[in-house]
């Protein structure tokens, strides 16, 4: 039987009511991922007063998860006092960060003011080598390192959240060996993604093919992937390929509001709006993404060779190829390699996904 607050995702995901936003601080950062999808323009950042304000319209609209990301977040000066009002206004925060600024002193600062129920960290390899290379920044593996390790101390959940690429394929298995003994978790991204202004030169950087179907196939990786089976996916009538613009939404340093941080499509402005509710319901961005969203799931994935394998994101496909339907070519080899290692189990053992444990999941943001 499902819990109230599963009862209450499914209820708000069938009517489109977000739970959940995702703030871009700011664009600055002090790494130089070659594979960052940021793009800043130039615009003028919002200040503090105008971050203020759109916390504000936020927490009139119920958000009740806040995901605060960059760039960079901790390089803004006001940080603290904005992680602090969004606390007063009852936000359950997430902080997306590269750690690097992370010492003790603002390990403990983080735990009084923000209190967040996780905080996310880029990994980009098992070695200071790799990490270093990836980020363009020297000491910055060993930063990482000492930061999570601060944050556990004050009893803070810590994610790795890693890309995967050409660079740190062989290192995987060591990273989830570092994140082990730190006591965190991790999550490996097999799909790298363009920049937000159609750049493809990012993708130079994923992983190879030979790799991949060993990430998928082999069950040296099992525990890494997190699936001891690549499941399919079963969505019913109706059901949509993921929340955006549904479940979520976020926000740029400008003010600007889309349906997800992959899909740019602008829906407004938070800083033009008196409140997000008239906007929610009225935008003609929204409207059109939960269709497609709904199409996507219904049509695309169900018609394409191994659309029930595709972790399938529609920002990616619109950046990539001006279609938010078209199959990818990242997603359609991951697919691929799934759909080969979920067939072998199904063979070998004679038994169906339901066996080993649920369905794939949706992305919510």
């Amino acid at each position: 039987m499902a819990t109230p607050l599963e009862q209450l995702v499914t209820r708000n995901w069938n009517n489109a009511v977000p739970m959940s936003a995702l703030f871009e601080l700011t664009f600055v950062c002090n790494h130089a991922c070659s594979f960052c999808y940021n793009c800043p323009t130039g615009q003028k950042e919002m200040n503090t007063a105008e971050v203020f304000d759109a916390l504000r319209k936020m927490a009139e609209f119920n958000v009740l998860y806040l995901t605060l990301s960059g760039g960079e977040p901790l390089v803004r000066r006001d940080f603290f006092e904005i992680a602090a009002r969004a606390r007063e206004l009852g936000f359950a925060l997430r902080i997306y960060t590269n750690g690097y600024l992370i010492d003790e002193a603002m390990a403990k600062k983080i735990k009084q003011i923000a209190n967040p129920v996780e905080i996310e960290i880029s990994l980009h390899g098992g070695t200071p080598e790799t990490h270093d290379r990836l980020t363009c920044v020297p000491g910055s593996f060993r930063k990482i390192v000492s930061a999570v390790r601060f944050l556990r101390a004050e009893g803070i959940k810590v994610n790795f959240k890693t890309p995967v690429t050409r660079d740190n394929q062989g290192e995987v298995l060591e990273m989830e060996r570092l994140a082990h003994e730190l006591d965190v978790r991790i999550q490996f991204d097999t799909v790298i993604t363009p920049r937000d202004d159609g750049d493809k030169d990012p993708l130079r950087l994923m992983a190879t093919d030979d790799f991949l179907e060993k990430f998928w196939t082999d069950d040296a990786y099992r525990t890494a992937r997190k699936e001891e089976v690549p499941l399919p996916r079963h969505d019913g009538p109706g059901e949509a390929v993921c929340g955006t613009g549904r479940s979520s939404f976020a926000i740029d340093p400008y003010g600007n509001i889309y349906p997800c941080v992959q899909l740019r499509r602008k829906a407004g402005n938070i800083k033009e709006l008196e409140n997000l509710r008239d906007m929610w319901r009225s935008s003609p961005v929204l409207i059109e993404v939960r269709k497609i969203a709904v199409d996507v799931a219904q049509k695309t994935l169900k018609t394409v060779q191994n659309g029930n394998q595709c972790g399938f994101c529609m920002g990616v496909a619109e950046v990539q190829l001006g279609d938010p339907t078209a199959i990818y070519p990242q997603i359609a080899k991951n697919a691929e390699y799934r759909a080969k290692a979920y067939n072998a189990w199904k063979e070998r053992t004679g038994r169906s996904d339901e066996d080993a444990g649920g369905v794939q999941t949706k992305c919510a943001m």
